[in-house]
């Protein structure tokens, strides 16, 4: 607001076009039945660009019941998203806060999904990019994403992990490797693809790049692409594949027996999570460990210190805090049996 103030329901109930009553129903969670979706965006929209925000313990006074958090992540299949959510779920059972799971994919379907429900704050993981700050209508933390400004955030310090697996490939005899790729555009796969192509530049190795959703098929047809035809007998012109995602790793696996091709004797292969399916094949995967189970508690610790009666954290209502990874070598690299393959 111009003047200084903090903007009050009135003045959103006046740039939405709707009385008072209506925006007090959108952020009670009462509006579904009552308020049409395209009333309810309006009254959302208007709260985001004015700055608006609903004191939590009034809305709470109102409806009753424990503070209600949002965890909003793309995709409820994916293991890493499951590690994320346990633990966002158990630091807010600890803290005496309720759950509810949303599947979306950018802030801007949090925030309708949060203007139908009574919904005190929102943890978001994982989103594309894009998109205003969800500090209107209710406070946010976004996690393993680029925040929006002035958003709080936690992400991975994934880059130095990624350099020492580019390094343990380079001191295992790897001068050329495959970069698969994950084609969703967020800011952690754009980190991760930049470190790779700096560690390699840095070492002098070559690198092809193919992109592939986060999907066992479409990482083996990605992988088929890369690799020599089937019946060839011909040898892939990399000696290893560095992948986004242990998932895109088994696609690779899975392509690469196709054709003959032993990991790790004759193609060194590598993922990125660590989460159980990275144990579960033969041999064992070496990857980056991301915790996803830490990342989602401490999102969720710093999003009940926002609810706090100061309404801050103590490093900053807008930083951004990072998480260590770490490089787990297990079987499935190996130094090359061709260390100059065909080009």
């Amino acid at each position: 607001m111009s003047n200084g103030k903090a903007p009050t329901s009135h003045d959103v109930a006046r740039m939405a076009g709707v009385s008072q009553s209506t925006v007090s129903l959108v952020f009670r969670g009462a509006a579904s039945g009552r308020v049409g979706e395209r009333t309810q965006h309006a009254v959302v929209d208007a709260a985001r660009r004015l700055g608006f925000r609903p004191n939590a313990d009034a809305r709470r006074l109102r409806v009753g019941g424990p503070p209600m958090v949002l965890i909003a992540v793309p995709d409820i299949v994916n293991p890493f998203f499951a590690r994320v959510f346990t633990g966002a779920r158990a630091a807010a059972r600890d803290a005496g806060f309720q759950v509810v799971l949303s599947v979306q994919r950018d802030l801007d379907s949090v925030a309708a999904d949060v203007a139908g429900q009574r919904i005190d704050a929102v943890l978001a993981c994982s989103l594309q990019d894009g998109g205003p700050p969800l500090e209107a209508p209710v406070p946010a933390v976004v996690l393993d994403a680029e925040p929006p400004q002035g958003q709080g955030a936690v992400r991975f310090d994934i880059a130095p992990a990624l350099t020492e697996l580019v390094d343990h490939l380079h001191r295992l005899g790897h001068r050329s490797i495959a970069h698969l790729r994950s084609e969703v555009r967020t800011a952690t796969f754009r980190e991760r693809s930049e470190a790779v192509d700096a560690a390699c530049a840095q070492r002098g190795m070559d690198r092809v790049q193919a992109d592939s959703a986060l999907d066992l098929d479409r990482a083996r047809a990605a992988a088929d692409a890369l690799l020599p035809p089937a019946d060839s007998g011909g040898r892939p012109p990399f000696t290893a594949v560095v992948c986004d995602d242990d998932l895109l790793s088994v696609g690779v696996y899975k392509a690469a027996q196709a054709r003959g091709l032993c990991v790790p004797r004759d193609l060194s292969v590598t993922g990125i999570d660590d989460v159980d399916l990275a144990t579960a094949v033969t041999p064992e995967l070496t990857t980056v460990d991301l915790p996803g189970e830490e990342l989602g508690a401490t999102g969720m610790r710093r999003l009940i210190a926002r609810l706090a009666p100061d309404g801050g954290a103590p490093d900053g209502a807008g930083a951004c805090v990072r998480l260590p990874a770490r490089l787990v070598v297990r079987g499935s690299t190996a130094p090359p049996a061709d260390p100059e393959p065909r080009r």
